[in-house]
């Protein structure tokens, strides 16, 4: 859980590997900023990325400033939420985020996934019911374009989730999981 301010620093740190020319300072970040493509999308993400850490930090600690903080930060959140169709919920996700392009992704407030993280668009993680427990998900974990995991389940670290794969099965570490007639885990 992010509690500290160096722990702030450290998530952000390792969610920015992708995003790291997006922090340029001065004329460097206004010439990057005039020369991205109409198409580019990463600075929108990774401005989501951050708000969504800043509100974890604020969130996590006590404090008028933090209550002030928490505030702003949740309504930017918001704002980048309605921008970029993401929603995933503060403290749902451990360090090292990864999100190559903009589209719903939308995330049940108790899931939790580890660290290095990829999500790609269209992606639902959830539980069928209410009160039912949502996914818990490992670290190092891609997950393809329209995904589906649903229900109370476990996906073990270093998996493959492919796309349009719907899981509501847990799903053991090193494993590799496709769409094929019928559903297939590959080792």
């Amino acid at each position: 859980m992010l509690k500290t301010l160096t722990d702030l620093h450290d998530f952000i740190k390792a969610d920015e590997k992708l995003f790291y020319s997006k922090r340029k300072k001065g004329l460097n970040m206004i010439r990057h900023h005039i020369h991205t493509s109409p198409i580019s999308d990463d600075k929108y993400i990774w401005n989501y990325i951050e708000t969504l850490r800043y509100c974890e930090y604020h969130i996590n600690n006590d404090g008028f400033l933090h209550k002030f903080f928490r505030i702003y930060y949740l309504w930017k959140l918001r704002k980048m939420s309605i921008i970029t169709g993401f929603q995933i919920p503060p403290n749902t996700i451990d360090k090292g985020l990864t999100i190559y392009h903009w589209g719903p992704i939308i995330i049940n407030s108790k899931t939790r996934i580890g660290k290095n993280c990829i999500l790609n668009p269209m992606v639902v993680i959830g539980h069928k019911s209410p009160g039912e427990p949502a996914p818990r998900i490992g670290n190092n974990v891609f997950i393809g374009a329209g995904a589906k995991i649903i229900g109370d389940i476990t996906i073990g670290d270093n998996v493959i989730i492919g796309q349009n794969v719907v899981v509501n099965k847990s799903v053991k570490s090193d494993s590799i999981v496709v769409v094929e007639q019928p559903r297939h885990i590959i080792k």
